[in-house]
């Protein structure tokens, strides 16, 4: 799994070489940091999102690079652009006091990348590659830990994670993407300090909650979180799945049913997964779950709008969710097709739930479910395509302004009138023309 450390530089972009051979012209020191000399060591994809590290002062780096951009002086970072790329260069510096548990009150800045390594998270992380002079440097053991697979961080946690509590999710976020454990001290720090991760915005733990979604096994990191006691304070919702029982149809409780259901989905709504029976706790009447799907779809929204997800994500697990509990049979009528289309609203939103129903039946060992059924309901929807019913109010022959020309005012009421005619549509497909519409207009005014 680990590569010699001579072949990284086989490894490395030809544009970081020109900016290396630009800075050490000025005798300055050039080194490749952090996540990029892992990556390169696990035999990850070849990188281009690269972090250089410099004794050179952000004032030499403007001298070096007049056209560089920058954005994060304060910490000593510009950027430098080589056609569609971007390289970040930052100066070596120290840290001291953080009072928000995240940012550094004082930077300095240093010429000892030795000192530099020692402020950084984990020991996989506080690795230094010497461009010039070929030469790996590892001051805390992060090789060993990367070829037994152990997540440690450097030198003592609970400092490390009192300097910025996003390194808490963090440590479990690594152990997750790269399969590793968490060394046993670093654990215990993770659990003694699992309260300061309410310090650190939603948006960035958000970010990191997502990458543990797209590791290989993201149930590794859920359960690291929620063991650790972060859980808690990201998705509290899920810990009250923990222990709650199913019927006779289900083997796993809610939490590990939704744990194992996200592991088993399709990338694009293993979130949904995770949180498609989060209602079931306040539902549960005996073996039953009497409009888990209403209520989760609500918690759903409630959690992803405190987590700072946009507004499409948030509407999209929304109704997911209330949708999750479909159940096609070949007893369907052609009109419960298209009221079936018609709640769905399109095809992007169809095919996610279908990758969510083959989530959900996989995510419970005792599942029987005849994915055939998918495959007739989707024969059966593109039956509705080539007939060119009509499943959304745009489908009508008639619209809004049609109706304010019969002499109805505008305002709510006009979309109240086109729900009507929709809904009469979907029952009979040949009521859909604007005769017979218009028709069914006035009959409205009877209702």
């Amino acid at each position: 799994m680990i590569i010699n450390a001579h072949n990284i530089k086989k490894k490395l972009h030809p544009q970081i070489f020109d900016i290396s051979n630009l800075i050490s012209n000025y005798n300055f020191g050039v080194y490749i940091v952090g996540g990029t000399i892992r990556n390169i060591l696990l035999n990850k994809d070849n990188p281009i999102d690269v972090d250089i590290a410099t004794d050179a002062t952000p004032g030499d780096l403007k001298k070096i690079f007049p056209d560089a951009i920058s954005f994060g002086e304060k910490f000593g970072t510009i950027m430098v652009k080589r056609g569609d790329l971007n390289f970040e260069i930052t100066t070596f510096r120290s840290e001291e006091s953080y009072k928000d548990l995240r940012h550094p009150d004082k930077v300095s800045f240093i010429k000892d990348v030795h000192q530099d390594l020692a402020r950084r998270d984990f020991t996989i992380n506080a690795l230094a590659y010497d461009i010039k002079n070929d030469i790996l440097l590892d001051d805390f053991g992060g090789i060993n830990d990367l070829q037994v697979g152990i997540i440690k961080c450097v030198r003592d946690p609970d400092s490390r994670f009192k300097e910025d509590a996003l390194r808490l999710i963090r440590a479990c976020r690594f152990a997750s993407v790269l399969g590793f454990a968490i060394e046993k001290n670093t654990l215990i720090s993770i659990r003694n300090n699992s309260d300061l991760l309410v310090s650190i915005s939603k948006e960035r733990v958000r970010d990191e909650f997502m990458k543990i979604l797209e590791s290989d096994v993201p149930s590794k990191g859920i359960n690291l979180l929620k063991d650790t006691g972060l859980l808690i304070h990201i998705i509290p919702e899920l810990i009250d799945c923990v222990g709650v029982e199913q019927n006779k149809y289900h083997s796993l409780d809610v939490y590990d049913h939704s744990v194992l259901s996200c592991d088993k989905a399709d990338i694009r709504v293993r979130l949904v997964a995770l949180l498609h029976d989060i209602g079931k706790p306040k539902t549960k009447d005996g073996e039953h779950f009497y409009g888990h799907e209403t209520v989760g779809a609500q918690m759903a929204e409630d959690i992803l709008d405190r987590l700072k997800f946009s507004r499409s994500d948030v509407d999209i697990v929304k109704k997911l969710i209330s949708l999750h509990l479909f159940n096609y049979t070949p007893e369907w009528t052609d009109s419960a097709v298209r009221r079936f289309m018609k709640n769905v609203g399109n095809d992007k939103t169809l095919e996610l739930l279908f990758l969510l129903r083959f989530a959900d039946e996989r995510g419970n060992p005792k599942s029987k479910y005849d994915f055939s059924n998918i495959n007739d309901l989707k024969e059966r929807i593109d039956a509705v395509k080539k007939r060119d019913d009509a499943i959304s109010i745009k489908d009508l022959k008639i619209n809004g302004d049609d109706i304010i020309n019969l002499g109805y005012i505008p305002g709510p009421r006009i979309g109240k009138i086109l729900d009507y005619l929709l809904e009469k549509v979907i029952d009979d497909p040949s009521l859909n023309n604007k005769d017979k519409l218009v028709k069914l207009v006035k009959s409205y005014n009877k209702l």
